[in-house]
Formats: structure tokens, C-alpha cells, sequence
């Protein structure tokens, strides 16, 4: 699994709305009216929307009581967010031109009921839905694989391939299940930018680009127009960039001692552009299948390129160091603004491309035994 660059939105919307008859007047008009009750919020409270990666400031207002009221007009439903400095994490949630409530508890635990987006119902419909009993059966699978680990780490060995294969089995079946379950759920809703955004976390911010692709086709123009619908799009074409037999986009960052290391100083061998991070569980879990890969095809002129998507040096070399990492590393120590992930089109860690000699696309997100076969082709 990934680490991802958007976690699931912490709000729980209400299907029924309760509205003065003023605030629908107000929002047939084609704008918003955001009405807020937040416990712990005071001062001043800011209304955001993301670009470019970025979570720009669009307006703010003062809390009176924890209460505060927006209004504007947005072109299309789209993801926006709360921040208060009352507020450990910002409220997301979809935003469209309707009446529209948010309502927080001083519970620091509590989620944030959101009452009067239609798309925000259909957003969190999927995950209040069928997403709780993927979740279940995801949780008892990693339950599993934490189990066998510690076994094998109490015995000084591995887990053994038979296990593996089989947890690697479960995750696969999962995996199916959970397209099937939001193929399902888009084909209820394809009008809705909420059903756009269910597509956009699942299959964009999880990257699975060709089903995203089938998906996204199956909505309508609304739909695929809306601010969230844009976001696919953009990110569709990212990736269109990196696919296979591409030139790969071009790379320059510093290494640690703040030389220029770019991609093309690697024409003429494989390599691997391995984007990671220190916090990331998932790619240090995979460091070892690295190592593993880099040792046993180094000489025959394989390279990996590891990309940072660090914010602090010492967390990032340290990391280097406890795993065993002797290939070339760079980082601009910007977190998720990295320029190479953003060109890239990475959303999420682990995230990889083979390049070839010639610096074209030959494959993506190999890991594991994957990665291993590929490289056991290419150097036969």
C-alpha cells in the first residue's frame, strides 16, 4: 500500500439538510452561502482552495461565538477547506453554490457534519457505504501480514514466500473488490462531481490510471467539468506524459552535498527514479526489495535515482543510512512540492519509473518480485 498525499476528507455528512428558506433563496441565486458553528474556533477563520498543490487563502471572516458566514459564487463544485488556528486540521469538504452548513463540536474527535452539498452527500456516501467493509477486510489482512512479520522477526528470518504469496493474494482479491465497488457506486452517480471525487482519491491519489481513465468516462460533461473533474483530467495527462515508450520529463535537483545531479547523467544504463520518504512505512518496507535489486544488477548497469520527498535533511540522510541506500539521492526538501513529483504526477509513495538507456518510459511502479523479473528480462 501507499502513503498518499490527501487523506480522506474527516467529515461526515448529513443526506438531509435543514435550510432556512432565506439561505435557498440566497443559494438559487448561483451562490454560497457557507454558515459555520465550530466550538473551538476564534479569531479569524480562512476559506481555502488548493492550487497547483498548494492550499491558497481565498477569503476569511471573523468568529463570533465559534459562528462565521462565507458567501461567493464557484464556478463548479469543488474541494475546499476551513483552517482555524482553533482547528488541529482543516475542515475539507466539497463546495458548490448551495446553502451550505458546517457544524464541529469542541469534541477535538468529533467530525464535522456538513449539511446542503448535494455532491459532498454523494462524496461521503461511498465512504460511510461500501468502503466501510473494504476497510474491514483490509484491516484483517494487515493483521495477518503484522503477525507473520513479527513471527519471523522473533525467528531472525523472513516471512516465507508461501505466506507472502498468499497475503499478496488476499490484497490482490481486495484490490479487485474495490474497483468493483466504486465502478459500482460511479454508475449510481454520474452526474455528481461527489461521484468525480470518489474517482480522484481511489484511483488518482491511489494511482490506478486506467481505471481512473474507464471511470471517468462513464460521467457526464457536468461532471467531468467540475473543479474535481478538472483535477482527473490534469492528472490524466500527467501521467500520459510518463507512459510507456515516453521520453521521461527531464530532472535536476542537488544530492546532499549540494552538487547538480539531473537524469540524463544516466544515459546509456537502466535506471530506476524512485520517489520516497523517511516517513513513508510503506517505501521503507520496500527499501530491502531495493537494495536487493541494485546489488544484484548494479554491474550489469542498472542505476536508481532516489527522489526525497523530505522536508528535513536529517530525517532524509539518517533514513539513507539505516537502510542500506548507496545509490545516488537528491532532494529539494520541499515535501510533496518537489518539482520532479510534480512532474511526475506522483500522488503517492512509493511511486517509480524505469527509464532505459535511451531515457524512455519502460515501466512503472515495479516493486518486489516485479521489479526483480523485469530486471532478470532486461539483462538476460
Amino acid at each position: 500500500m501507499k502513503t498518499n498525499i490527501k487523506k480522506t476528507l474527516t467529515i461526515l455528512p448529513l443526506v438531509t439538510a435543514i435550510i432556512c428558506s432565506g439561505a435557498q433563496s440566497f443559494a438559487q441565486n448561483g451562490k454560497y452561502l457557507l454558515k459555520g458553528n465550530i466550538a473551538k474556533a476564534t479569531g479569524k477563520i480562512y476559506l481555502e482552495h488548493e492550487l497547483n498543490g498548494n492550499p491558497v487563502k481565498l477569503d476569511s471572516t471573523n468568529v463570533t461565538n465559534g459562528e462565521f458566514v462565507f458567501k461567493g459564487t464557484v464556478k463548479s463544485p469543488g474541494f475546499y477547506s476551513l483552517s482555524n488556528k482553533g482547528l488541529k486540521y482543516p475542515i475539507q469538504f466539497i463546495l458548490e453554490n448551495s446553502a451550505i452548513t458546517v457544524t464541529k463540536t469542541a469534541d477535538s474527535l468529533a467530525m464535522a457534519q456538513i449539511k446542503g452539498s448535494a455532491a459532498q452527500d454523494v462524496y461521503m456516501g461511498f465512504y460511510t457505504g461500501p468502503w466501510k467493509e473494504i476497510t474491514a477486510t483490509a484491516g484483517g489482512i494487515y493483521g495477518k501480514l503484522d503477525k507473520a512479520e513479527k513471527a519471523a522477526k522473533a525467528a531472525g528470518t523472513k516471512v516465507d514466500s508461501l505466506t507472502r504469496a498468499g497475503i499478496d493474494k488476499e490484497f490482490a482479491d481486495l484490490d479487485t473488490k474495490n474497483q468493483l465497488a466504486v465502478k459500482d457506486y460511479i454508475s449510481k452517480h454520474p452526474s455528481s462531481a461527489g461521484a468525480a471525487a470518489v474517482i480522484y482519491d481511489r484511483f488518482i491519489g491511489y494511482p490506478n490510471f486506467p481505471v481512473a481513465r474507464e471511470l471517468f468516462a462513464g460521467l457526464t460533461k457536468e461532471a467531468q467539468q467540475s473543479s474535481i473533474g478538472m483535477m482527473i483530467t490534469k492528472s490524466l495527462a500527467i501521467d500520459a506524459k510518463t507512459a510507456k515508450g515516453k521520453l521521461a520529463p527531464a530532472i535536476r535537483m542537488t544530492d546532499k552535498d549540494g552538487k547538480i545531479v539531473q537524469l540524463s547523467d544516466f544515459k546509456g544504463k537502466y535506471v530506476l527514479i524512485d520517489f520516497w520518504a523517511s516517513w513513508c512505512g510503506p517505501c521503507r518496507k520496500e527499501n530491502p526489495n531495493v537494495v536487493a535489486a541494485y546489488k544484484k544488477y548494479h554491474d550489469k548497469g542498472f542505476e536508481i535515482l532516489g527522489i526525497s520527498l523530505d522536508s528535513k535533511k536529517d530525517a532524509w540522510l539518517k533514513a539513507i543510512e539505516a537502510d542500506g541506500l548507496s545509490w545516488t539521492h537528491v532532494s529539494e526538501l520541499k515535501g510533496w512540492q518537489n518539482t520532479a513529483a510534480t512532474e511526475y504526477g506522483v500522488k503517492a509513495v512509493p511511486a517509480s519509473f524505469l527509464i532505459d538507456p535511451n531515457g524512455k518510459v519502460v515501466g512503472k511502479d515495479l516493486r518486489g518480485e516485479e521489479l526483480n523479473k523485469t530486471l532478470a528480462q532486461l539483462f538476460k
